[in-house]
């Protein structure tokens, strides 16, 4: 430990120097510093290796370096809104680490997000409602029917 008394918390990872050349018995606690390279943006960077300048990233400034790194990823994924073997083009920009989180993510996604507007109107409806059966049962209906969902989702102002 430093001489200061300072105390890291047991999940850090603590270096300390011991020297044992000549009468020193000062323990010196080093600091833990890392440098990781990666292809983090996906991007080509004619730019060598060595002209790279590093970029310091701590808990304070990582949102500010993760938006100016301008991270995106446009990806097309198998759609399994609808039966079928179709595609759908999935566009997500990363700007901070909350981007990453499945919310985040499906309000990035607009069919994601129209199916999100509809669970919360049912989940609205759901609470006063729920207890009355007969109301219960046609509402499940109404989903497992395509067409009266889309008639649903119209009167309730959800485009579909």
């Amino acid at each position: 430990m430093a001489k200061d008394g300072s105390v890291a918390p047991k999940e850090r990872v603590n270096i300390v120097y011991k020297p044992s050349m000549g009468d020193a018995k000062e323990e010196v606690e080093l600091p833990l510093k890392l440098l990781v390279l990666g292809d983090f943006t996906q991007r080509e960077d004619d730019r060598m290796v060595e002209d790279r300048a590093p970029i310091n990233i701590d808990k304070d400034n990582f949102n500010d370096v993760l938006k100016a790194q301008n991270i995106s990823l446009d990806i097309n994924v198998p759609n399994k809104l609808i039966d079928g073997d179709d595609e759908m083009a999935v566009n997500l920009k990363f700007e901070k680490l909350k981007d990453f989180s499945p919310d985040a993510i499906t309000a990035n996604v607009p069919e994601l997000q129209k199916l999100m507007n509809l669970r919360d109107t049912l989940k609205a409806l759901k609470g006063p409602l729920a207890n009355v059966p007969e109301f219960r049962k046609k509402l499940q209906e109404l989903i497992a029917d395509d067409g009266a969902r889309e008639r649903l989702l119209k009167e309730l102002g959800i485009d579909s």
